[in-house]
């Protein structure tokens, strides 16, 4: 709830802090400029990359977060 209060001051202060204010000067910036950062119009109106999964290790074995916190791994 903190989170969202603060961003909404953010926001109406233009804050170059602000996540919104910060994608909008991205949606603004030209193909030349998005290639320079490694980003594609489509990732930019999106506001996020497009990343693949990370493959699995092969053996790797997947354990809840709950099994490993009990098992002392945390």
């Amino acid at each position: 709830m903190f989170d969202m209060i603060r961003e909404l001051g953010l926001y109406l202060v233009a804050s170059p802090r602000s996540r919104y204010w910060q994608l909008q000067q991205l949606r603004e910036l030209d193909a030349e400029h998005l290639a320079d950062i490694g980003l594609t119009e489509a990732e930019a109106q999106l506001g996020r990359r497009k990343v693949a999964p990370v493959p699995a290790r092969e053996g790797a074995v997947v354990v809840p977060h709950a099994d490993a916190a009990r098992a002392g791994a945390m």
